[in-house]
């Protein structure tokens, strides 16, 4: 319930420990940001902060009646609100407005946390604005969201923003540590990969079928380069049968194909965000030479832009295969 357990975003909780300290604890604050950045950790930490009864400083006691009900998740001074399917509705923020007029039964204030803000409807959101223009003095608002730009402009005009960074490679490690007890065996790939996100980090870490895919993506791209033994049909069936992953995929190509073209300009070996696929790629580069890869990155990227645009699916990954074969 506190914010010593929290890795890196270091000017946003000196930040908010200030407000706390100073009694300025603000109505609304959006924390923005990439999912799987943290801003849910921090807001739920933020949120029992200033809950506790007994707080010392900047940090909840943990032991007065709503730290307990708090850690317990039955703080009736606290409301979660998140999407139903895939959006807020009217309703759910009409039921918050219900609540926030009566006072905090055992904080001194009422939290309502308001997870991926950007899903709330126009009409939620206009709704929430109301709340906005005049809030109890005990209410406390926090929205987090990856897109910004999806809310109101009178909703962010009337709330605190906190951008949330991405973290740095050694804060990703440090994580994963403290996560698995140890370094996974890829785990190279994972923080360089995890592009500063630790929830990216910590959920591709722990998955098998993650593993799996990235084992199958890597097989699967050098088979391309042996026209003669594996049809464009073929390969093709792999990309069918894993349509939901295709951003996935093409991630993990990239990096691949990214990797042979840093080995082909530089020859270091300790550049590579595979290190632990280095064998496999060393044994393949020789197929590829510096041009070839820059066309063939060129060529996953017109695909990805194609698909998203509601090309042929069938289609767009055909011709990038046959693309990716030509020599």
């Amino acid at each position: 319930m506190n914010f010593d357990g929290i890795i890196g975003q270091k000017d946003i909780l000196l930040s908010l420990k200030k407000s706390i300290e100073n009694g300025r604890v603000g109505h609304a604050y959006i924390f923005n940001g990439p999912a799987g950045i943290g801003k849910k950790t921090v807001a739920r930490a933020f949120a029992g902060i200033v809950l506790c009864a007994n707080r010392e400083g900047s940090a909840a006691c943990g032991k007065c009646i709503p730290c307990r009900l708090y850690k317990e998740g039955s703080n009736p001074d606290f409301m979660d609100i998140e999407a139903q399917d895939t959006s807020i509705g009217v309703d759910a923020i009409r039921q918050m407005q219900e609540d926030i007029i009566k006072k905090p039964l055992y904080s001194p204030k009422k939290v309502y946390l308001i997870s991926e803000a950007e899903k709330m409807t126009v009409q939620a959101q206009n709704g929430l604005l109301k709340t906005l223009e005049e809030p109890p003095g005990y209410a406390v608002i926090i929205l987090t969201t990856s897109g910004y730009d999806a809310l109101l402009e009178t909703l962010r005009s009337r709330s605190v923003r906190y951008d949330f960074r991405q973290y740095s490679e050694e804060e990703v490690r440090e994580a994963l540590i403290r996560e698995f007890g140890t370094i996974p065996e890829n785990a190279d790939f994972i923080v360089s990969y995890s592009g500063g996100i630790i929830g990216k980090a910590l959920e591709l870490a722990g998955s098998e079928e993650f593993a799996d895919l990235r084992d199958n993506t890597v097989d699967i791209l050098f088979k391309i380069r042996n026209p003669g033994l594996y049809s464009i049909f073929e390969i093709y069936r792999f990309f069918e049968e894993n349509k939901s992953k295709l951003d996935t995929i093409l991630d993990i190509m990239l990096t691949i194909y990214r990797d042979m073209l840093v080995l082909r300009k530089t020859g270091n070996e300790y550049m590579l965000i595979n290190s632990d696929k280095k064998d496999i790629i060393l044994n393949n580069i020789q197929d590829f030479s510096a041009g070839k890869l820059l066309t063939d990155i060129n060529t996953l990227e017109t695909a990805r832009k194609n698909i998203r645009q509601n090309a042929n699916f069938q289609l767009s990954i055909e011709v990038m295969l046959m693309k990716l074969q030509e020599e």
